[in-house]
């Protein structure tokens, strides 16, 4: 007994045995690299704008059909201005028309005009424009609407001349609501007479003309019912002026050819992928430039000393290509656009001296961003 409880005492005092842990080598991670993203086809993008506009000059040229609903000298206006073309154009769209509303409405522009993209849809021909003037009073055969009047409308292409389209909106100043106005329209229905005397100063039967206010003859379409143009219409004139009023936030590269102007818009944000491996192009002088590109503020250092170079832009920003006059511009850095002119149009019953007419407006703002005084 006293052998073992010795033997106890022994082991509780004896130290224990450490055992040796090998030691685990852990290898610092990889830090994985990024993955590849191929922006060829952004690339390319800069390229296809200015190789795929051949279409809108060409529907430029398409003289007005006389049965066109818009005034000429509106035509000669939109015209003047120049189409703009949204790329891309992300078309938001609500089918409850308590949805669409418009946001920014603290600036409402007097002119708008977009082209839209050629599409091909069979039985169905498609508006090659998109355009709005803001007006400020309602023409007298339209029924009153509370808000500020738009005349919003589409150019179609049919048979080698071009037929504009327009119904009436009005924009709360308050909510951004949209509202479709209804248009004075005159039916006439076809009675029989009963009497001698009607027969003989009508004949057989009388045509009685009944003038009421409906709905608009823009929303007339055999594919669609009254309800779905409206909201159509709603969802188009509401993406139009959101991109539009985002102008000044946009490049523009301005395209000329025979009198006619064309603009592409260009997103700020997309700007480094557009002109990313902009071609080079060939002066008067004979020399070799790139086109225009935007460079962000950065650090450079130089031996021992660091220096911050400011945001900039480089390269030639106005040049020929293919037979087209191109005009780069940055507002950010340069100017602000037409976007920013509100005046309404108003309608003058006589010939007047002291106001400027559609046809003149929008070649004056054309004119303004050129000269980058708009």
């Amino acid at each position: 007994m006293i052998k073992m409880f010795f033997q106890w005492i022994v082991g509780f005092l004896r130290k224990p045995e450490v055992k040796e842990i090998p030691e685990v080598k852990i290898e610092p991670k990889k830090k994985q690299r990024k993955k590849y993203t191929s922006h060829k086809e952004e690339r390319e993008t800069f390229v296809e704008l200015l190789d795929t506009i051949e279409d809108t000059f060409e529907n430029y040229k398409l003289p007005t059909m006389s049965a066109s609903w818009v005034s000429r000298d509106s035509i000669i206006g939109l015209k003047k201005l120049g189409s703009h073309v949204p790329n891309p154009f992300l078309l938001s769209w609500d089918y409850e028309e308590k949805k669409i509303k418009l946001d920014g409405i603290e600036k409402l522009p007097a002119l708008m005009c977009i082209s839209i993209k050629k599409m091909e849809i069979e039985g169905k021909v498609c508006p090659s424009f998109m355009f709005a003037i803001k007006h400020k009073k309602l023409p007298w055969y339209v029924a009153y609407n509370p808000g500020i009047p738009y005349e919003f409308g589409m150019a179609y292409p049919i048979e080698g001349k071009t037929f504009w389209t327009r119904v009436f909106l009005t924009v709360n100043r308050h909510t951004g609501s949209i509202t479709s106005c209804d248009e004075r329209i005159v039916k006439k229905s076809v009675i029989p007479t009963k009497t001698l005397r009607g027969k003989h100063s009508h004949g057989q039967t009388a045509v009685v003309s009944n003038i009421q206010f409906s709905s608009p003859s823009f929303f007339e379409d055999e594919g669609k019912s009254i309800e779905e143009r409206r909201i159509m219409t709603k969802n188009m004139f509401r993406q139009m002026f959101e991109w539009w009023i985002k102008r000044d936030e946009r490049w523009n590269v301005v395209v000329k050819k025979n009198g006619e102007r064309l603009t592409f818009g260009v997103p700020n944000d997309q700007t480094k992928n557009y002109f990313k491996d902009r071609d080079r192009v060939i002066t008067e002088s004979g020399n070799s430039k790139k086109i225009i590109h935007y460079v962000k503020e950065h650090e450079r250092v130089y031996g021992d000393k660091t220096t911050t170079v400011k945001e900039h832009m480089r390269g030639l920003k106005e040049f020929s290509w293919k037979g087209y006059q191109i005009q780069v511009v940055s507002p950010k850095f340069e100017q602000k656009t037409s976007a920013i002119f509100t005046a309404p149009a108003q309608e003058i019953e006589e010939q007047a001296t002291n106001v400027i007419y559609m046809s003149k407006l929008g070649k004056l703002l054309a004119d303004m961003e050129d000269r980058k005084t708009a």
